[in-house]
């Protein structure tokens, strides 16, 4: 090699270093995002003199905000590219925090939690894409997760910021702080190219062999060849939510009175290290993820979560649940970052080609976010109605469900090619025979 060029292995190596920074920074928007109305809600309910109805329609507003990102998101990142798609939600992120964070009325306050929720949606369905296809083989898997790892710790960040800033009254700083993240990521996405499989895609387009409409899109991920991948990433995008995520996170201070803790440090602080201890977990799992492989740690994690579930339902039967339940819900967020919350977006990246890849994602996550809405809307109404106990016990059998669904129908994609795992769906879920080394997975 000629002296000064830099290798082509370090070349990538430096390319996974910009993707892993980029996923990071935009995975603490992401999860900051998700709990800065946890605090500022106990200021702005004051201020605005909110009923009970109108409270919730501010979770509902951006609750329906991710759904429509997700319908947006599989159009845009096909027909704009995958870094202008994530350019563009950052700018709209940051117009809808200026409207929140200045909001003179509940109207105002909704439509800008909508417009950051429609943001969120579409990073939801581009950024899982954006890595696959910018980041190697063999960081591919472990980048996800620090995207993972990252959305937990914004998650804690958006608890602690609530707590810190409750005396002073000022919930509009609140909202404010991950519009200055999501100012950060465009920054350092401007230093990132296009994807190579983009520039493909759009080639193919103009040439006009790629599927291009939206009609062939639906086509092709419910046609013979991706039948199965569609099932299986649809359904696990239900699972994501009906096992109880975000009823976790957006809920966590109602979960924490019911298990018995009433001040503002146990309603917000405690669940930042919940989310603490979930984000170390989603740590570890991006650091041995490339040696155990996909498969053996969603299946441990969807397990921890039904401990975590357990947990709970055993300190309501013995009617003292605070320490049981604190430690179920640890368990539950530790087993979700570090299996269903790292891994299960790995799955519609990889498994579908270039032009379906955004459809695909998009598919499974409105699925999720239609489940989402749901929890989100009559969780409460669940909890107060049958108590903890009955709650948690159908939460643990949903749980159940799911980790015998991983068990019989999720492959191991550790090492593989995009084109391997492609041709593993395109084949009836059987590995093509090119690589003996490979275990066959079904």
């Amino acid at each position: 090699m000629t002296g000064g060029s830099p290798s082509p292995g370090a070349v990538r190596h430096g390319q996974d270093t910009k993707v892993s920074l980029f996923a990071l920074i935009l995975g603490l928007t992401c999860g900051y995002d998700a709990t800065a109305m946890a605090g500022a809600l106990l200021l702005v309910t004051d201020h605005f003199e909110l009923t009970t109805t109108q409270q919730g329609s501010l979770y509902a507003a951006t609750a329906a905000g991710w759904i429509v990102g997700a319908l947006l998101g599989s159009r845009l990142v096909n027909t704009l590219g995958r870094r202008r798609t994530l350019l563009g939600l950052t700018l709209l992120y940051l117009v809808a925090t200026g409207l929140a964070a200045t909001a003179g009325n509940p109207l105002w306050l909704g439509a800008g939690r909508f417009g950051q929720g429609t943001a969120i949606g579409i990073a939801i369905v581009t950024t899982p894409i954006f890595i696959a296809e910018s980041a190697t083989t063999r960081a591919r898997g472990r980048i996800a997760v620090l995207y993972q790892v990252a959305t937990s710790v914004g998650i804690a960040m958006g608890y602690f910021g609530g707590y810190f800033l409750t005396d002073s009254g000022q919930w509009r700083l609140m909202l404010a702080i991950p519009g200055v993240l999501a100012l950060a990521a465009a920054l350092w996405l401007l230093g990132l190219p296009e994807t190579n499989r983009w520039r493909q895609l759009r080639q193919e387009r103009e040439a006009g062999s790629a599927v291009s409409r939206p009609a062939g899109a639906v086509r092709g991920i419910v046609g013979p060849r991706y039948r199965k991948l569609t099932f299986f990433v649809v359904t696990l995008g239900f699972f994501v939510q009906a096992t109880g995520i975000n009823a976790m996170v957006f809920f966590s201070p109602r979960i924490f009175q019911h298990i018995g803790y009433t001040d503002d440090f146990g309603l917000l602080v405690l669940p930042g290290f919940v989310q603490l201890a979930g984000a170390a977990a989603a740590l570890v799992c991006a650091l041995t993820i490339d040696r155990f492989g996909r498969r053996p740690v969603l299946l441990t994690g969807t397990a921890l979560m039904g401990l975590g579930h357990a947990l709970l339902v055993i300190g309501f039967v013995a009617h003292s649940p605070g320490v049981v339940g604190f430690l179920g819900l640890i368990a539950f967020i530790v087993g979700f970052n570090s299996g269903f919350g790292s891994l299960v977006w790995i799955f519609a990246a990889e498994g579908f080609p270039d032009h379906l890849r955004g459809a695909g994602a998009s598919v499974m996550l409105l699925t999720n976010l239609t489940t989402n809405l749901f929890v989100a809307q009559f969780f409460l109404d669940v909890l107060n109605a049958i108590g903890g106990l009955l709650t948690f016990l159908v939460l643990l059998a949903i749980t159940a469900l799911a980790w015998i669904f991983v068990f019989f129908v999720a492959p191991e994609t550790k090492g593989r090619s995009l084109d391997e795992v492609q041709s593993y769906w395109e084949a009836g879920r059987r590995w093509p025979a090119t690589d003996d080394t490979h275990a066959a997975a079904s």
